[in-house]
């Protein structure tokens, strides 16, 4: 393979729209992820999706770091 076909390959449409999808299948995986582990900790679900649309990394670290109010509120109790 030379240089040159190596550059048309690595920039053809039909690679593009398969990197395309694979993102848009590992962005629904993390917003998934956000909610499952927002309801666990007894956090409003779907305000952390809405987070997780816009700042998916981050929202995702943000949750993951939080406390449980479940576990915090037998605590208190």
């Amino acid at each position: 393979m030379t240089p040159m076909s190596a550059v048309i390959f690595a920039t053809s449409p039909g690679l593009e729209a398969i990197w395309s999808i694979v993102g848009l299948f590992i962005w629904i995986l993390v917003l998934v992820w956000i909610y499952n582990i927002a309801k666990r900790k007894g956090r409003h679900a779907f305000g952390w999706l809405v987070l997780g649309v816009f700042f998916s990394l981050i929202t995702l670290i943000v949750v993951l770091l939080l406390p449980s109010k479940v576990t915090t509120a037998r605590y208190d109790s």
